[in-house]
């Protein structure tokens, strides 16, 4: 019964977090002979004041790993409660309360931002499912996101995407195979060719290449027949490897 009642407890937070967070997503481009990580710790303490608001729940810094040829270095994900707060027409913080708080990060967020990096482009994201091995943690400098983009060819993919992951990929994060694995839909924003992404989590370098390997992975033939499906209603767009950098939360 135990068992049972924190099954349930589980899904219903699933449930809770599909139906809230939406993830934006910016795409910065290092200007020549800058450091954007270091210009990303004199954020923190702004992005720490946003969470203590309820503005935003999660900051990520992710940099973009060899081979992905992009225009860009680094993903910023930020995680929100409601569209509005995405959209930046919801909750807010005082400037000058922050100003006042923490003046010299201030005085660096105003004078080197946009001597640093330059925002290529950004998208609002809606999570449309969310699965995850609840003891696990993002760590800079170890955790790795393969992130794939994709484009819709019909009505019948997001359901079909979301009936094979809740089963395949909720069991290869049980088999220790991956972290975490997130479907969202583009919602705002422009600038993408995309309508859809897929996030893996892996801890580290080395559970990536462990996940990589699906040789236990048995389909039924109605359930082969459903993958097949499924991917005749995508186009996989872009599929590329980051590793975290930074990441603040609650």
């Amino acid at each position: 019964m135990k068992k049972l009642m924190l099954t349930i407890v589980v899904l219903f937070a699933i449930v809770s977090l599909n139906a809230q967070t939406y993830l934006k997503y910016e795409y910065m481009k290092e200007l020549p002979g800058q450091d954007y990580e270091k210009l990303e710790k004199s954020w923190i303490n702004y992005h720490k004041e946003l969470i203590k608001a309820g503005v935003i729940n999660m900051h990520r810094i992710w940099k973009v790993l060899p081979g992905a040829n992009v225009n860009y270095d680094y993903i910023v994900s930020t995680s929100y409660n409601s569209y509005a707060d995405a959209l930046g027409i919801g909750k807010s913080i005082s400037l000058d309360n922050f100003k006042a708080k923490y003046p010299e990060d201030y005085i660096v967020m105003a004078n080197n931002t946009t001597k640093t990096r330059k925002m290529v482009k950004q998208v609002i994201l809606k999570v449309e499912l969310g699965l995850s091995d609840t003891t696990s943690s993002v760590v800079p400098g170890s955790t790795i996101l393969n992130l794939v983009m994709i484009n819709s060819k019909n009505d019948n993919y997001q359901k079909a995407e979301i009936k094979f992951s809740n089963k395949w990929h909720q069991y290869m994060i049980d088999k220790d195979k991956k972290e975490a694995f997130y479907f969202t839909s583009v919602v705002g924003v422009g600038g993408v060719d995309f309508t859809n992404t897929i996030s893996h989590l892996y801890k580290s370098i080395d559970q990536y290449t462990s996940g990589a390997s699906t040789s236990d992975v048995k389909f039924t033939p109605q359930e082969q027949s459903e993958y097949d499906a499924l991917k005749s209603y995508r186009d996989i767009n872009k599929t590329m490897m980051l590793i975290n950098v930074m990441n603040i939360e609650k």
